[in-house]
């Protein structure tokens, strides 16, 4: 049994358990929850190494729950699960700090992926016969075409050499992960572990013993001795993920470690050499935050002896349609799907999208591509870059309509149990009933916030009032949809 525990948070009993299953198959402990509060409840009384939450529920939904959890100070990673009509919201999530999403329908192989890639199980952390580095991931570090990308992993391959440490900065999304195990994949710490810690998902209480470990009876409850994660990397290489996060009356221990090489557990009597690399990655100014002083500025200037800057993805469009092909590949395995081609139209959308969440938005979109793909390639009607909207109706021939009609329905019935024989009745029904139907859809999964559904249906927030008013007025009870 791995050392490790997850909390699904899923109101479908079906998709709860299946999720159970595959993490028990990993060896990873689990706990469940079938709603938001339950699951609220469960993570203010226990520590979780991730939690696997459904976007949409009753009683508290999925995105308030880990507001409700971040303002309470628990900073445990939260991964969504989302249909891909309600994926719009997944992405905001991500913005304000959500570890990661995956789409409706998915196969166990993808929570396997996403475990394995949250806990370094795929042979990335200290073994006996050390780490040798995964094909996929040295293929992924590999993926650029433009020159900045390839200065940049230029850089990385002279400092690699070296025992500097090593700042990775840029915006959430940009891959600083990726440069980070390429620096350790080419380093002499290469045969070493490589140990990710993700400092903002450790609540600040648990952090200093996560980091440096402790003697038994060291405290209440410390009943066998802990190595730190400092220790858990010895000869290889400790990556400190969002290092920004580091509470600040931590810093000047981190800073001896840095310096002196050294790591002090908690209880002991003495200090302990470690032979660890240390690389660092934020998206956030540390030289601000040290002028402000929620950041000690001599930390600062230890970890940014050298410092590399990930441009984000609208920077390097020319990087685009290889990260594409890689994407495709990768979960056309995954979900057992053909590897497609993308359309030209599909990639001239996809190069000239701004990509706010970057590398892994994108991701993302072609994750949902391959999963949704209907034809012998991938098409920009496939990427649903801005959600299903109303201009998706209004805009298509009556083929696509019936078409576009059909998958819509298809996932409300499959959720609610009923005869396939149901979508059919969908063709024949006016623009005007399609519309209303995915407006109020759209209401329902965003828990009634006007403004998201706006955003995702292409329209302004005062069209969609109007529409709404329309509704009363015709006798329809729509307030059931803005609770």
């Amino acid at each position: 049994m791995i050392d490790k525990n997850i909390l699904i948070v899923d109101d479908d009993d079906n998709m709860r358990e299946a999720m159970k299953e595959t993490v028990l198959r990993l060896g990873v402990g689990v706990d469940t929850a079938e709603n938001g509060r339950i699951g609220f409840e469960k993570a203010t009384k226990k520590v979780y190494d991730l939690i696997i939450s459904d976007m949409r529920m009753p009683e508290i939904d999925g995105l308030s729950m880990f507001e409700m959890l971040k303002a309470t100070g628990i900073k445990t990673p939260v991964c969504f699960v989302t249909a891909y009509g309600s994926v719009t919201g997944a992405v905001e999530a991500l913005k304000i700090g959500a570890y990661d999403y995956i789409l409706k329908p998915f196969s166990p192989e993808v929570i396997e992926e996403l475990i394995r890639r949250t806990f370094e199980l795929a042979g990335s952390t200290s073994s006996a016969s050390g780490n040798v580095p995964s094909e996929e991931n040295a293929q992924k570090s590999t993926v650029y075409k433009s020159a900045y990308m390839e200065h940049i992993f230029s850089l990385a391959k002279d400092v690699a050499e070296s025992e500097a440490t090593v700042l990775i900065t840029g915006e959430s999304g940009t891959g600083k992960e990726v440069l980070a195990r390429f620096i350790h994949e080419n380093s002499g710490h290469a045969k070493g572990p490589f140990v990710a810690v993700n400092c903002a998902a450790i609540p600040e209480n648990l952090i200093e013993s996560e980091l440096f470990g402790y003697e038994k009876g060291a405290f209440t409850g410390a009943v066998n001795k802990k190595i730190g994660k400092f220790e858990a990397a010895d000869g290889g290489t400790i990556l400190l993920d969002e290092i920004g996060e580091i509470p600040i009356h931590l810093q000047a221990k981190l800073l001896r470690v840095l310096q002196e090489r050294e790591v002090e557990r908690l209880g002991a009597l003495k200090p302990s050499k470690i032979n660890t690399r240390v690389l660092a990655t934020t998206n956030r100014n540390l030289k601000a935050m040290s002028e402000e002083g929620s950041f000690r500025e001599d930390l600062y200037y230890r970890l940014n002896v050298i410092s590399m800057e990930l441009p984000p993805l609208r920077d390097r469009k020319e990087d685009v349609a290889d990260l594409s092909s890689f994407f495709i590949k990768k979960y056309s395995e995954i979900n057992k799907k053909p590897v497609k081609p993308l359309s030209d139209d599909a990639l001239k959308t996809l190069q000239n999208y701004e990509w706010p969440g970057n590398v892994r938005e994108l991701e993302h979109t072609i994750e949902r591509a391959v999963v949704l793909s209907k034809t012998a390639e991938i098409t920009s009607k496939d990427l649903f870059l801005h959600g299903i909207t109303i201009a998706d109706f209004k805009s298509s021939p009556k083929e696509e309509i019936k078409d576009i009609v059909k998958e819509y329905r298809e996932e409300k019935e499959v959720k609610n149990n009923a005869e396939e024989s149901k979508v059919d009745n969908a063709v024949g029904r006016t623009i005007a009933d399609m519309e209303q139907e995915l407006i109020l859809k759209t209401l329902q999964d965003v828990a009634g916030n006007r403004t998201k559904a706006a955003e995702i249906l292409g329209i302004t927030v005062r069209t969609l009032r109007n529409k709404l008013n329309e509704y009363r007025d015709a006798g329809i009870d729509v307030e059931e949809y803005l609770k």
